[in-house]
């Protein structure tokens, strides 16, 4: 998915890295040296490149930047774009651009990006102070456990949550969730802590690795496990997201993003799987395939369609106690869509031959993830 239009707000976090081992917190050290940076900008100092890496190299903006794999001229046109928005001699500038955002949000998306954390500062750093009450955790957690079997209703002290100031995405894995303000802010004002419960979601189930995945198979267990990865953490905040739609800002609408073309995504899948079967596994696709097919999604679309699909025709308790397990997750799927008044696509008993001889190949050879806590 492009950089510059409906940036995906969960991406499942699989980097690793080390040297964090303080106890559960929500960290804004990332964010309070954003808002630093920027303070003298609006007196006519420049970022120059050695402070703008400086910033970069901070841990939590560093393990963001390479998780969406932002490259060196990306974040070169991040900082002028910050120098644009902050520095008065570019006011002119920025009067145009902000003129055209307010027709085409699209039109300079970058410069939209970084506008939003000027134009609603103080309201932002207000929000930011109520981070760290301790009701917010408990928010987060109540949310993400309404999603969870109670033997993974456990929470994780070595969890760290922390805040940055650039962008409007979210990222989670490894004992670590990163978000971004402008984010959670907005998600937040339809209800409190439904975000980082989403990315905490991710944290506590946990999901499972098949080994020894032959290469035919791995495009298909890919999207296996993709659209029950996300599709059960957007029962966590997607629902509130769809409802508020026009509510949003640009950047932060879920709608378009969850549920075009759904139906039409697992059709394709049916169709994928239904030639696995017929071929005895000589026809496939790849991941990449399967990453395009689910539009760079990373399981949302049409992972939230299928999981609502299964909560709202009676099938929630089955959902809760399978949420580890990507092949009962397309079996309930498909008890609930024929139940459905709704036209859902239902997979084909030839695809579904295909599925059952995957989980008999791989479920048993599962194992934890072991993720690296932080």
């Amino acid at each position: 998915m492009k950089k510059y239009l409906y940036v995906p707000i969960t991406l499942l976090l699989s980097v690793c890295f080390s040297g964090l081992s303080i106890a559960q917190t929500i960290d804004t050290y990332a964010l309070d040296q954003y808002w630093d940076l920027v303070e003298p900008l609006k007196k006519g100092d420049s970022l120059t490149t050695e402070k703008w890496k400086a910033f970069l190299e901070i841990e939590a903006n560093k393990i963001y930047v390479e998780n969406q794999a932002f490259d060196s001229q990306y974040l070169e046109r991040l900082r002028k774009t910050i120098e644009y928005v902050y520095m008065p001699k570019y006011d002119s500038l920025l009067t145009a651009r902000v003129a055209a955002i307010k027709k085409d949000t699209a039109s300079y998306w970058m410069t939209y990006k970084v506008y939003v954390y000027k134009e609603f500062e103080t309201e932002l750093k207000n929000y930011q102070r109520q981070l760290k009450d301790p009701f917010y955790l408990d928010k987060i957690y109540k949310h993400t456990f309404r999603w969870l079997p109670k033997n993974l209703q456990v929470k994780d002290p070595s969890a760290i949550i922390r805040f940055i100031g650039i962008e409007n995405d979210a990222i989670a894995g490894n004992g670590l969730v990163i978000s971004t303000l402008w984010s959670a802010y907005n998600q937040d004002k339809l209800e409190t802590g439904i975000l980082m419960g989403h990315e905490m979601h991710h944290n506590l189930r946990n999901p499972f690795n098949f080994n020894d995945v032959q290469e035919n198979d791995q495009g298909i267990i890919y999207a296996l496990k993709g659209i029950l990865n996300e599709g059960s953490a957007d029962m966590v905040d997607k629902d509130y997201a769809v409802e508020h739609d026009k509510e949003l800002p640009m950047g932060v609408k879920m709608k378009e993003f969850l549920l075009t073309q759904s139906d039409s995504i697992i059709s394709q899948m049916d169709l994928n799987l239904q030639a696995m079967e017929n071929s005895q596994g000589k026809v496939f696709k790849t991941e990449r395939e399967y990453r395009d097919l689910m539009k760079w999604t990373s399981g949302h679309n049409p992972g939230y369609y299928m999981a609502k699909t299964i909560v709202n025709n009676g099938y929630e308790k089955q959902f809760l106690k399978n949420i580890r397990n990507p092949f009962v997750f397309v079996y309930l799927y498909n008890k609930a869509a024929k139940k459905s008044k709704k036209v859902e696509h239902i997979f084909s008993d030839t695809s579904m031959k295909y599925v059952k001889l995957l989980e008999k190949k791989y479920w048993n050879k599962r194992t934890p993830n072991n993720l690296k806590k932080a």
